[in-house]
């Protein structure tokens, strides 16, 4: 399976101006200087499928009793008007089991593309869920077997955190040569283990603007709630 990153968001989740909590300088930030944010409908693959018409042979998972997905999520940032920048964008995908009464822990990132990359990096990498792919009746070392992501030339700094945990999130910061506006991709290996029924998740989106001395955070409207949740499967 060979994944090119697209350059933009096909499928809409959200699209509106981001808020600022009223703790913050709000007043001094008129409408037209908040920044806008989109983000895409989450894209998702099945995992042992992916790696199974790869290589023909049936796959089996690094965790027993574990079901595991290949996500993709996507935001696009717009700076606003004037003179104001974007300086730093949190993008936070929450998972939890769909049964209530499962252990937190059984829903979990896996692994998280990207961990880090920067402007000067390839930007090609594998998607390998073990120091070794078993395969009923045979083994491939790490990278050799795998889905392959092409990820786009220009983008800015991005650091993965919370691989293994149930909230993990990606730090986008802007590169001397690129901005942080435009659309950014990320992907995740998903896990939900036994009891958890599959996984309930949505994503948050927090964004830092700097405006000449002035630090401003915003985040995503209310009425943005009933677009960003989802369930997998």
């Amino acid at each position: 399976m060979h994944i090119i990153t697209p350059a933009e968001i096909k499928s809409i989740a959200w699209e509106g101006e981001l808020v600022s909590p009223s703790t913050t300088y709000t007043y001094s930030l008129k409408a037209p200087e908040r920044p806008v944010a989109t983000l895409g409908q989450p894209e998702i693959w099945t995992v042992s499928e992916a790696l199974e018409n790869e290589v023909g042979r049936k796959w089996t998972p690094p965790i027993r009793d574990a079901d595991f997905w290949l996500l993709r999520l996507a935001c696009t940032l717009r700076k606003p008007r004037g003179l104001a920048a974007i300086t730093e964008a949190c993008h936070t995908l929450y998972l939890r089991p769909q049964n209530s009464s499962a252990d937190s822990s059984t829903t979990y990132a896996f692994s998280l593309y990207p961990d880090r990359l920067s402007a000067e990096d390839q930007a090609e990498f594998d998607i390998s869920l073990d120091p070794e792919l078993k395969f009923a009746g045979f083994e491939a070392k790490l990278g050799h077997v795998g889905a392959k992501i092409t990820y786009r030339k220009v983008f800015p700094v991005i650091q993965g955190y919370g691989a293994g945990e149930s909230s993990p999130n990606w730090l986008f910061k802007p590169h001397a040569a690129y901005p942080l506006d435009g659309s950014q991709f990320v992907y995740a290996v998903v896990a939900a283990g036994t009891g958890s029924g599959g996984i309930r998740a949505y994503v948050d989106l927090r964004v830092e603007l700097q405006k000449e001395l002035l630090t401003v955070r915003f985040g995503l409207p209310e009425e943005a709630n009933a677009n960003i949740k989802f369930t997998i499967p």
